[in-house]
C-alpha cells in the first residue's frame, strides 16, 4: 500500500499526516509555523513536522499546500507569499530537499489543496464545477471543473478570491491592495476589528461564541455574515458553479453563523438556485489530504 506525507502549512500553524492510497490519515503532527519568524524557522518546523511523521514509516512521497503564489512545476512561492513573513520568492521544494532526501516533494497551493480533497472524498465529491473557499488566518480559494481540472491562470495567480475587493479603498491587505475579502471575513479579520473597537485581543472562535451575549461580537459577527453572504453571490454570479464549499477553521464555529449566511445568500441574491453552499467535510484535515492526494497523483 502506497504511503505518502500530506502538509497543510497554514499561517498559524503546520498540519501534518501519514496517509495511505485511500485517503486514510494513519498518523498525524503538528507545529505552530511561526510565520512572524521567516522563512527559515517555518522550513524547520516544517522539516520538524516531516521527519516526525517519516519515523518508523516508508514514505513514497511529500505533497504540500501553502499559501500565496505557488508555481507547482518549480515548487516556489511567487511574488505574494500570504500571511507568512518573507515567503515570497521561496523555494520550498529546494530548501525542504536539503533536509528531506530521495523522497520526491510536490508543492500546491493550500486553497487547491484543500478543493482537492473535498472532490475526492469530501463535500464536492460528484460536482462537475465547485469553488473551494478556506477561512482561515487569511482567505484561500480554489475552483474545479471535472472538465478541465483546477484553473491557475496564465501565471499560477488564478483563484485569489480572498484578494477580489469587497471594500473599494477599505482595510490595507498584506498583498498591497485595499478591501480585500480577506480583511473581512477572514478568522484574523474578526479578531483585528474586535481589537480595534475594544483594544483587547480575543480568539476568533470566543467571537462567534458570545455573539449572543456580548453586543461588540454580536456587531462583528452580523458584518461577518453580512460580508460573506456578498462574497457568496458575487461567487455565484461570476461562475454560476454547481457547489460552493467552505472550509478552513473558521467552518469549525459554523454553528453561530452558517443559517444566518445561507438566509442573507437567498434573500439577496437575484438568482440563488442552482448552486449548493456546503461546508467542507473535512475541515481542518481537507488540506493535508488534498496534498497527500496530489502527491499520490504525482509519483
Amino acid at each position: 500500500m502506497k504511503k505518502v506525507i500530506g502538509i497543510d502549512l497554514g499561517g498559524t500553524s503546520i498540519y501534518g499526516g501519514l496517509i495511505d492510497q485511500n485517503g486514510r490519515i494513519l498518523k498525524k503532527a503538528s507545529r505552530e509555523t511561526e510565520g512572524q519568524e521567516g522563512r527559515e524557522t517555518v522550513i524547520a518546523n516544517i522539516v520538524e513536522v516531516i521527519k516526525e511523521l517519516m519515523k518508523g514509516e516508508t514514505v513514497q512521497a511529500i505533497g504540500l499546500g501553502s499559501p500565496g503564489f505557488i508555481d507547482v512545476h518549480e515548487g516556489k512561492v511567487l511574488s505574494i507569499g500570504g500571511n507568512i513573513n518573507g515567503w515570497a520568492y521561496t523555494d520550498i521544494r529546494g530548501e525542504l530537499s536539503k533536509e528531506i532526501k530521495d523522497i520526491p516533494i510536490f508543492v500546491e497551493n493550500d486553497a487547491n489543496v484543500a478543493i482537492i480533497c473535498e472532490e475526492w472524498l469530501g463535500a464536492a465529491k460528484g460536482l462537475e464545477t465547485s469553488i473551494m473557499i478556506t477561512l482561515g488566518t487569511g482567505v484561500g480559494g480554489g475552483i474545479y471543473s471535472k472538465q478541465s481540472g483546477l484553473w491557475y491562470g496564465k501565471n499560477y495567480k488564478g483563484a485569489e478570491i480572498g484578494h477580489t475587493i469587497l471594500y473599494p479603498n477599505g482595510r490595507k491587505c498584506s498583498c498591497g491592495q485595499r478591501g480585500c475579502v480577506e480583511q473581512y471575513i477572514s478568522g484574523s479579520a474578526v479578531e483585528n476589528m474586535y481589537y480595534e473597537l475594544t483594544g483587547r485581543n480575543l480568539k476568533g472562535k470566543f467571537i462567534f461564541e458570545n455573539a449572543g451575549k456580548d453586543e461588540v461580537c454580536n456587531k462583528i459577527v452580523k458584518e461577518f455574515v453580512e460580508n460573506l453572504g456578498i462574497f457568496l453571490i458575487s461567487l455565484k454570479n461570476i461562475f454560476d458553479p454547481e457547489g460552493i464549499i467552505i472550509g478552513g477553521g473558521v467552518i469549525n464555529s459554523k454553528e453561530y453563523w452558517w443559517d444566518e449566511v445561507i438566509k442573507y445568500y437567498n434573500k439577496n441574491c437575484n438568482s440563488p438556485e442552482g448552486t449548493k453552499i456546503l461546508p467542507a467535510k473535512f475541515l481542518n484535515d481537507a488540506g493535508m489530504i488534498g496534498a497527500a492526494k496530489v502527491a499520490l497523483d504525482n509519483i
